[in-house]
């Protein structure tokens, strides 16, 4: 069954896919998953009288073709400009297509014949103006008919995936029996008047849609094609003679193009130690063999935890500028051009720290240009913090941590201020700022490394004062609760206990009692149950508080 179809080719797409699902509905066929195939036919004229004039695109279904005349449009030559993929031949018809292996047929082997990914297939817009949305590959012929005999025409085009480089076995009319899916046939003929003269030229444009395909960065781009076969009567505006080839070689290739990309590295590569700077190198590469133009560089800066980072290029970079306000800076680099081969960059950006931002930043920027797409890439580096410990032991014997909560403690940290940068009380309910749970220890974690001073302002209840004042501890970069125990700052009090000692008159009312206690030689006073000095010789309780352990002596004199 022949269907002919004369539309438009996206509308002609529509009606194929249309009239294969009816087709498998009548046969009663299911479950049948058959590989994504764009066929073309039919016979188009793209002669033109001379190099004067070209075709424009004509569409010959799916596709568009065009005849390029090299006057018409300053068509450059030169190898420089293409990559030659496939070259052909022979008389009077030729045919053939390229691989890494074995080539076969009319296929010349050399530089000029190779496998080709598809990602090495430029895209364009197929409207050919830039105006349109769909996509699809460009491909040139560099067609070497003789200037006595120009006519020639295109009779088959195939384009097959492989993950192949070196397939060999085509077999004319069926293809490769296997190892590889056909995506697109053109089977009619393209009737071409090679007016242009040399070699080195993309006489003719070929658009192939992408759609309807499936590929990634291993598969490659197989194309053959075949010359020649056109009965020499098919009639033609232009041109005598038939339409074979006369032994000049046809040769597909693509346009040169530029291959930008970014890469995008911290500097240091860090941890960092909140307090030092951060930073980021950024280079742009043409990898390809043509220059890539209006190429600008984007970049959202990264705010950081504490939203307080503050970019700035060191050094200057001409072309290159940061604007917008502290926590959403944006850098921009413009440049005319980038020539094939050659990099920008790296273009370095920096920002203090705090302890705020202690967390993982990262950060993207995007190159984008006229001519090539463009890319992104992404670095990240750590910000890290340490931890202070502080332990609150008790003078007894093995220091154990003291029993009871309250222990208030003065930091400055290692900016050297005159006055203590915060304070932190010992508790249990491991909630910032003291992160550890435990009675007699304290741990604050986010801390900028360096050098502390850490103060016991408030002894805990039920013990004395700590001897050590102005301790000093380091926190280290990346370092934790469990990790900084070990260089812990210390402070020992002693527990605190009293002593009570009664005397009461019998009742003759002519006694009274002087008790005196000492702790060493030193007299200790006593407090009345008020909490006021309590007189010798007043009849009553003394009682002796706050007391460090030790040894206590009292002497209790009993006057009549």
């Amino acid at each position: 069954m022949t269907f002919v179809v004369n539309a438009s080719h996206h509308r002609a797409k529509r009606w194929l896919l249309l009239v294969a699902a009816t087709l498998v509905m009548i046969l009663g066929v299911a479950a049948i998953t058959l590989a994504a195939l764009v066929t073309d036919s039919g016979t188009h004229d793209l002669t033109v009288p001379n190099k004067n004039e070209s075709t424009g695109l004509v569409d010959i279904g799916n596709a568009s073709v065009e005849y390029i005349g090299s006057s018409a449009n300053n068509q450059a030559s030169g190898t420089g400009l293409f990559d030659p993929f496939v070259r052909l031949q022979g008389s009077p018809t030729e045919k053939g297509y390229n691989t890494d292996g074995a080539v076969a047929f009319d296929t010349k082997s050399g530089t000029w014949t190779h496998a080709i990914k598809v990602n090495a297939i430029p895209v364009v817009d197929c409207d050919g103006d830039g105006a349109g949305t769909a996509t699809c590959w460009e491909l040139f012929v560099d067609i070497n008919d003789s200037n006595t005999a120009k006519r020639i025409s295109l009779n088959e085009v195939e384009i097959w995936f492989t993950t192949n480089a070196n397939l060999v076995g085509f077999v004319d009319p069926t293809g490769f029996p296997s190892g590889a899916t056909k995506e697109y046939d053109f089977s009619g003929a393209l009737l071409i008047n090679d007016v242009n003269q040399g070699s080195g030229r993309g006489d003719l444009r070929y658009l192939v849609p992408t759609a309807d395909h499936t590929w990634n960065a291993d598969t490659y781009f197989v194309l053959y094609s075949k010359w020649g076969t056109t009965p020499p009567t098919q009639a033609a505006e232009f041109g005598t003679g038939g339409w074979t080839s006369d032994g000049g070689f046809e040769e597909w290739k693509v346009r040169k193009t530029p291959s930008v990309s970014i890469l995008k590295t911290a500097n240091p590569v860090g941890p960092v130690a909140a307090g030092d700077n951060i930073g980021f190198d950024i280079t742009v590469t043409n990898s390809g063999v043509a220059e890539a133009t209006n190429v600008v560089i984007t970049d959202n800066l990264p705010a950081g935890a504490g939203n307080d980072l503050n970019w700035s290029l060191n050094p200057s970079f001409s072309g290159c500028s940061i604007s917008g306000a502290i926590g959403s800076q944006v850098l921009t680099c413009t440049f005319a051009s980038l020539a094939a081969g050659a990099s920008i960059g790296p273009i370095h950006i920096t920002s203090d720290t705090t302890a705020a931002d202690c967390a993982l930043v990262t950060n993207t920027g995007t190159v984008t240009t006229g001519n090539d797409g463009g890319g992104s890439s992404t670095a990240n580096v750590s910000i890290q913090c340490g931890a202070l410990v502080i332990h609150k032991q008790s003078t007894k014997s093995g220091n154990p941590l003291v029993s009871t909560a309250g222990a208030v403690f003065a930091v400055d940290g290692p900016d050297a201020g005159a006055t203590a940068d915060f304070s932190v009380t010992d508790d249990t309910s491991a909630a910032a700022p003291d992160e550890d749970a435990d009675i007699g220890e304290v741990c604050v974690t986010g801390l900028a490394p360096g050098t502390y001073t850490v103060n016991e302002t408030t002894p805990p209840s039920g013990y004395g004062g700590a001897s050590q004042t102005d301790v000093q501890v380091t926190v280290v970069n990346g370092s934790t609760c469990a990790t900084a125990a070990a260089a812990a700052a210390v402070f020992t009090n002693p527990p605190l206990g009293e002593i009570e000692v009664k005397f009461r008159d019998l009742g003759s009312g002519e006694t009274a009692a002087s008790i005196v206690c000492k702790l060493g030689t030193t007299t200790l006073s006593p407090v009345s149950e008020n909490g006021t000095p309590d007189p010798a010789f007043d009849d009553t309780d003394e009682v002796f508080t706050s007391l460090a352990p030790g040894t206590y002596d009292c002497q209790i004199i009993v006057d009549p």
